[in-house]
């Protein structure tokens, strides 16, 4: 007899999950647990995939627009023909190195006044793949010769200032000043803008300007023998604690400064923000794994008699909390794989399915929603859910697992 009833546990756990009779009402509880429980799942699983995909794309616009390493002097500046080639030559995940000179400007217009860091560069030596460049266009950085005096400049800069494509722009250095009859007055020139860029980031889009590295050194005063550093462009960004231990080993003498110190607070708050997103949503799990709980207390008080009906046939505690157990956890168990199947549909047609809504504001730009599956992830939250669901049918499935038959019919 007790080899049978060890099996009847699964049977009869999933015969209690069906409502009947007075268990209607708890029955209808499990499946608004169900119900949130998908939900949350297919959610979680949305909301994850897409900053998922954000991330990567600000990452990816973010790294093309900004030097992803700059080897310069402890203090003051390195010498022009300072020999980066032997750290390219060593190190094989950089893809482009080159001198430059920076200097923080205010950039003037006929109708406005904003601040800037201008960068001198060597055109024939930027990258063509960068996305600066690109945006720019080949032309514009081509006209960035010696003595042209002409920028390319970022959207959100041009548009502050209202200047187009050949308008005249006066480029204040205060690092230059000048002694006059009229006092101390800063280095200033005219320059004609030869393009406008746009990266999609508005650190750089908003406050970088470009010209040749001659121009700037001129307003810059800065010696003919002396660059500000060297900007170095990698392969792997994230791989640039290989790259400064390189150059430590090459030239101990030097500074490097990667991405991550002037953008890992961006993308600290980006992380933030995913993490807090995702908290949020899991919220919704969490209830509705809670008010599963309190159903499955239900349903342990209204089988009282049915409890003891199998324990005086010989059922053992551990079936009896079996039986409590599979049906707690079923409606997790579904929830979770119906959110699931939810979730990846919906990522798969996420451009569909916000048009329908009228919230994609990607495929009206032109472009489509990023989103990154990971399935890692999706299996972390499914398999986490399922456990979760476990879990919070221990206590009501160890109470009615405990209850002795006298105790049981009691109250019979």
């Amino acid at each position: 007899m007790k080899k049978p009833l060890s099996f009847l546990f699964l049977f009869i756990g999933l015969r209690y999950a069906w409502p009947s009779g007075s268990r209607r009402f708890a029955s209808f509880i499990s499946v608004l647990c169900m119900l949130g429980i998908t939900l949350g799942v297919a959610a979680l699983i949305i909301v994850i995939s897409v900053m998922n995909g954000l991330e990567s794309e600000l990452k990816e616009r973010v790294l093309s627009s900004v030097p992803h390493a700059v080897v310069s002097a402890p203090q003051g500046n390195l010498p022009m023909h300072y020999d980066y080639e032997a750290i390219v030559a060593q190190d094989p995940n950089v893809i482009g190195a080159m001198p430059q000179i920076a200097d923080e400007i205010m950039i003037q217009s006929g109708s406005g006044l904003s601040g800037a860091m201008i960068y001198g560069i060597m055109p024939e030596v930027y990258p063509k793949h960068d996305l600066v460049r690109t945006s720019a266009g080949n032309e514009a950085f081509n006209n960035l010769l010696p003595n042209t005096f002409e920028v390319v400049i970022g959207s959100k800069l041009a548009s502050a200032l209202s200047a187009s494509i050949g308008d005249k722009v006066r480029i204040i250095s205060p690092r230059n000043i000048r002694y006059t009859p009229m006092g101390r007055i800063p280095a200033q020139r005219l320059f004609r803008v030869s393009g406008i860029f746009s990266s999609g980031v508005d650190k750089s889009d908003g406050a970088v300007v470009l010209a040749n590295i001659e121009d700037v050194r001129r307003l810059a005063g800065i010696p003919k023998d002396e660059v500000s550093g060297v900007r170095f462009w990698l392969r792997d960004p994230f791989g640039s604690d290989h790259f400064i231990s390189k150059v430590a080993t090459i030239d101990p003498a030097v500074k490097v400064t990667d991405w991550r110190v002037s953008e890992g607070e961006f993308f600290q708050s980006v992380a933030m923000e995913k993490t807090m997103m995702s908290l949020m949503l899991a919220l919704i799990i969490l209830v509705a794994a809670f008010n599963m709980f309190s159903a499955l207390i239900m349903v342990v008080t209204n089988k009282i008699a049915e409890i003891a009906i199998l324990r005086t046939m010989g059922a053992q505690t551990r079936t009896i909390l079996g039986i409590f157990v599979v049906e707690g956890a079923l409606s997790g168990i579904i929830g979770a794989m119906l959110g699931t199947v939810l979730g990846l549909l919906a990522v798969a047609n996420i451009d569909a399915l916000l048009s329908s809504l009228g919230l994609n504001f990607y495929l009206g730009a032109g472009g489509n929603m990023p989103c990154e599956l990971r399935y890692p992830q999706v299996a972390l939250v499914a398999g986490g859910t399922i456990l979760l669901s476990f879990l919070i049918t221990i206590y009501p499935s160890l109470k009615g697992a405990h209850m002795r038959p006298a105790q049981s019919l009691r109250y019979e």
